[in-house]
């Protein structure tokens, strides 16, 4: 067989593959986002027409609709009300912005200090550091549920907000780490000979320079915070359940329609933290050409 047929073979089973892939990763989500807008109540993969009542009862849920809407009073909107739903949403905002704040200080600052450092053990430090990454989760979650326990901290909002902060942390510190290792360290060095301080040389220099990666790292904390269930399950308490808690619950009981328009949410979230990265990674690239 020639070399030329070989290489369209190739090139076909390659395209076979990709396609094959693509299907099986995005059709569940396409078939999620098709059954948020079906009209039956009853049986999820059973189409009876299309409505945007669920979607209305989750904004109605959030607080976003009147309940008084006269959309909201007729037809499905009136049923799988959910008063907890708002309460997950907002606790999740909470430890999501908070703990990716957290992390992207923490993160940027370990960064820094394992770039520009020398001290002993700085590699088994590096390891350490991308422990949490490596660990898989419902181990990271048993042992902070032990540590919490054992330091006696009630859990809450506050104790998932102390968990996401710590196995955050190495994501943005991986982030920032990849931007500063590709740095041009004699922009710092022409700035401490032009007799800048370091601390003058780090606000002016480095941290434009690193801004894109260091909100990149934030957006990336933040989409996986807002969508982490194991570690928040092990770590909330009464009052701290976050949005994926609530999901799993619910799901547990009944798949309404409800539930589906939630997720389709979600994801729309995520897409839109991507497109803000993509954003910020172009500017950086045509601010650096």
């Amino acid at each position: 067989m020639s070399s030329s047929r070989w290489s369209r073979n190739g090139r076909g089973l390659l395209a076979l593959h990709v396609t094959l892939f693509f299907v099986f990763l995005y059709l569940p989500i396409a078939m999620l986002v098709v059954y948020s807008f079906n009209a039956n109540d009853v049986s999820m993969m059973t189409w009876t027409g299309f409505t945007f009542d669920w979607y209305v009862r989750v904004f109605q849920n959030l607080g976003l609709v009147s309940p008084n809407d006269a959309q909201i009073a007729a037809g499905n909107a009136q049923l799988y009300s959910d008063p907890n739903l708002a309460p997950a949403v907002v606790n999740s905002l909470i430890v999501g912005f908070s703990s990716s704040s957290l992390a992207t200080v923490i993160g940027t600052l370990t960064a820094i200090g394992l770039d520009r450092a020398v001290f002993p053990g700085k590699q088994i430090y590096r390891g350490l550091v991308m422990l949490p990454i490596i660990i898989p989760d419902i181990v990271l979650g048993i042992a902070l549920l032990v540590f919490l326990s054992s330091v006696g901290l009630p859990l809450g909002r506050g104790s998932v907000i102390a968990a996401h902060t710590l196995f955050l942390t190495s994501y943005v510190t991986v982030v920032v780490g990849a931007r500063l290792a590709g740095m041009d360290r004699s922009l710092d060095e022409a700035s401490a000979d032009l007799g800048a301080r370091p601390l003058a040389t780090f606000r002016r220099v480095t941290l434009p320079l690193l801004a894109p990666s260091i909100a990149g790292g934030f957006l990336l904390s933040l989409v996986i915070s807002f969508d982490d269930l194991v570690i928040a399950f092990f770590t909330s308490g009464v009052g701290a359940t976050t949005l994926p808690i609530y999901l799993f619950s619910a799901i547990k009981r009944n798949v309404s329609p409800e539930i589906n328009a939630v997720s389709v949410l979600i994801v729309a979230m995520s897409m839109l933290c991507v497109v803000v990265a993509l954003i910020l990674r172009r500017d950086n690239r045509g601010a650096s050409l």
